[in-house]
């Protein structure tokens, strides 16, 4: 049936007529190449922006037809179309954002026995008991092909936690036994969180590596590092392949680190911590793989080899994976210093003044390596940067980028380093001598100032 067909349908009152016209609008903007769309909403050029003024405003009207069907439907009860014109409503789609008014929709659409919607009017309601009266409901319901874990989880962990109902245990246990291995783990371990009941956890514990890690940070803040290796040990044992940021791989991580720095009850052992770090870096986690090639470069635990640590530096420098959730880029910088350093010195590796300064560049955080990369600046790189360009190693003497860098210098770390005294001592040689840049005795001395500063320090 073409477009034109169910206009017509959908003037005459066919609400299937509607939804189908609201979904084929919908698709439509979907037609549109996401590069090209962006380029325009957002380009604030106007002249760039004229050079294609039909695309934002085609899609624009497909959202705007969109949302209309969706209305219609909505308006003439239909519960599926209820939740559109919430969603489009909420996000600003076709029309302008009213939140009440979506959470309105939401509401209508909930009552009208739709799945989506009771679950965000579970999710939006302030009341305990609206909560689980809409999770429970969505998870009763019994419609082939629908997903309800989530609702089922939460309705088990009402009734686990007495929110919204009455504490029922026995009813949690059969909630929870609806649900896949991962969600009633994950459950169980909310249930903990939120009764402070640590049986829980324990029962998760039994095959969730996420759990067991959960069990070790609560020994560990109980200073019991014996047990907490343990369940760290036993999250380890769990590794599957190609997971490089799994609970497992990051368990090994940590047992490196508790041998490393040898906490209470737990004997430093650098054999052990070089064992368990290579474990995890050669699962393809480089926050393992960079601690184990600085004892490699060290020689802590392992003899010594500056190549092979030459080699790790070099290819983590420029390695595309994330170290982490929190702090992807931290040790790509550390590893771009250290092959930078052992560059500069011949360590592992033929010295090469050039290759130095651009290493130095980039572990300064000068470049940006990757396109997402927001690159994280390592004071010292940036005073080894500055040192190039005063001495002419690597790069073109330039005494005005020297000053600029030995400047940036000091604007990074503490500045109780002696990198940082020593920029100081050298911008207060270049205003005192003209060194490439003009006398200034009164900046000299402010320099001076800095320098006795550094020193009480």
């Amino acid at each position: 049936m073409n477009e034109k067909e169910l206009i017509i349908k959908a003037q005459n009152s066919d609400i299937s007529a509607m939804k189908k016209l609201a979904d084929y609008y919908k698709e439509k903007t979907k037609l549109i190449p996401p590069d090209k769309l962006n380029d325009v909403i957002w380009m604030k050029d106007y002249r760039k922006r004229t050079q294609a003024p039909d695309i934002d405003e085609v899609d624009k009207k497909y959202k705007a037809l969109a949302y209309k069907y969706y209305r219609m439907a909505a308006e003439a009860g239909d519960a599926e179309s209820m939740t559109g014109v919430a969603s489009f409503l909420y996000d600003a789609i076709g029309v302008e954002r009213n939140q009440e008014e979506a959470y309105e929709w939401y509401r209508r659409g909930a009552k009208a026995g739709d799945p989506a919607a009771m679950r965000v009017t579970a999710y939006i309601s302030e009341d305990e008991k609206d909560k689980f009266k809409w999770y429970k409901l969505s998870a009763e319901l019994d419609k082939p092909g629908l997903n309800k874990q989530d609702s089922i989880k939460q309705t088990a962990i009402n009734y686990a936690c007495g929110r919204g109902t009455e504490k029922d245990i026995a009813k949690a246990e059969e909630w929870l036994a609806k649900l896949d291995k991962d969600d009633d783990n994950s459950a169980r371990m909310e249930i903990a969180q939120i009764t402070g009941e640590s049986s829980w956890l324990e029962q998760a514990a039994e095959s969730s590596p996420t759990a067991m890690i959960r069990m070790a940070e609560d020994f560990v803040l109980k200073n019991d590092f014996v047990t907490a290796l343990n369940w760290y040990k036993k999250a380890a044992r769990t590794t599957k392949k190609g997971a490089p940021n799994s609970p497992a791989i990051v368990a090994m991580s940590i047992i490196g680190d508790i041998y490393y720095i040898g906490e209470d009850g737990v004997d430093q052992d650098y054999e052990e911590a070089f064992k368990w770090y290579s474990r995890a870096a050669a699962q393809g986690y480089n926050m393992a793989k960079i601690k184990m090639t600085l004892m490699l470069y060290r020689g802590l635990g392992v003899k010594q080899d500056l190549q092979q640590a030459f080699k790790n530096f070099s290819e983590i420098s420029w390695t595309q994976e994330n170290f982490g959730p929190f702090s992807p880029f931290r040790f790509n910088s550390v590893a771009r210093y250290y092959a930078a350093k052992m560059r500069e010195n011949g360590e592992g590796c033929t010295a090469d003044s050039v290759d130095t300064f651009e290493r130095y560049r980039v572990a300064a955080g000068l470049e940006r390596v990757q396109d997402y990369e927001s690159p994280r600046r390592i004071p010292k790189a940036i005073y080894k940067v500055a040192d190039a360009y005063f001495l002419g190693e690597g790069a073109r003497q330039n005494f005005a980028k020297a000053l600029n860098f030995y400047e940036k210098t000091l604007t990074k770390g503490d500045g109780r380093t002696p990198y940082h005294r020593e920029a100081i001592k050298k911008v207060m040689w270049m205003y005192e001598l003209g060194e490439g840049i003009p006398k200034d005795k009164v900046k000299a001395a402010e320099w001076r100032k800095k320098l006795n500063g550094s020193d009480e320090e």
